[in-house]
């Protein structure tokens, strides 16, 4: 099966300084990062591309955490920006979210295979709590390249709603479980009223694996091209250590760090 088109880089190890943090939502932070003097790519982040952040705690903590890029408000010669959503959930994002500006942290990327979003055609964009991340920054690709989009999003409640998305160029379509935000259901309830509606040229998830699956079904019996970012722990970003390793249809192993984490969702074997 043809796989995304999207680059993907072995990465750069640099050092970043963390310009300023904040909170957007329940225990999920923005932080802003600054690389100067470094190597830096030619070409910037993809959107869906990640980095390998060192979260400190030397060798209780040794692995290092994946952050899909959330946004690059600059990149040039050796002197870059750089923009992660980090939620808390475990010792090495906590710690994350409570650096305080000036906090420097080494970091490896880009890395991985982000999303393709060339060609024309309507698009739809299906983003489910923490998928929103690399998401977000996709629809900002999209407006800055007059890309037609719909966006649909996802939360658990309120508290979890994430008030940027406003400042996309289109209008989103926002469900909260709890009706507390937008329209009471799920991401994927969205995904289904909006392929009902609209004839789509691609359709882009991120989120819980299970809503994925359905949108990626939704997507395959329309016949549209669907792409999906996987989430898989990983240690070292590069295939080399297999440990991100899935299995994918035909008998297929998916490297998930190096041949995605984005892929083609007809390649992906559900309900593992």
């Amino acid at each position: 099966m043809k796989r995304p088109a999207g680059e993907s880089f072995s990465g750069v190890l640099d050092t970043a300084t963390l310009l300023r943090r904040g909170e957007v939502a329940r225990d999920t932070h923005i932080l802003d990062f600054e690389i100067t003097g470094g190597h830096l790519p030619a070409a910037p982040p993809l959107p869906g591309q990640f980095y390998l952040l060192d979260c400190g705690g030397g060798r209780e903590h040794l692995l290092r955490r994946p952050m899909s890029v959330h946004g690059v408000p600059r990149w040039g010669e050796g002197d870059a920006m750089l923009r992660f959503m980090v939620q808390e959930v475990g010792w090495g994002t906590r710690r994350l979210c409570s650096l305080e500006p000036g906090a420097r942290v080494s970091l490896l990327g880009p890395l991985g295979r982000g999303f393709s979003y060339g060609g024309g055609g309507k698009r739809l964009i299906v983003a489910g709590g923490m998928g929103v991340a690399p998401l977000f920054f996709l629809g900002t690709e999209m407006d800055r390249s007059n890309v037609d989009y719909d966006f649909v999003a996802g939360f658990g409640s309120e508290a979890d709603y994430y008030p940027w998305l406003g400042d996309l160029g289109v209008t989103q379509e926002v469900y909260t479980q709890d009706g507390s935000v937008g329209k009471k259901g799920i991401a994927s309830d969205g995904a289904r009223d909006a392929m009902e509606r609209n004839n789509y040229s691609a359709v882009y998830t991120c989120g819980p694996e299970a809503m994925m699956e359905v949108v990626a079904s939704l997507a395959e019996k329309k016949g549209v091209p669907c792409e999906v970012s996987l989430v898989s722990r990983m240690s070292c970003g590069i295939g080399a250590c297999r440990g991100c390793v899935r299995p994918g249809r035909d008998g297929e192993n998916l490297c998930v760090c190096t041949e995605g984490p984005v892929f083609d969702s007809r390649m992906v074997v559900w309900g593992r």
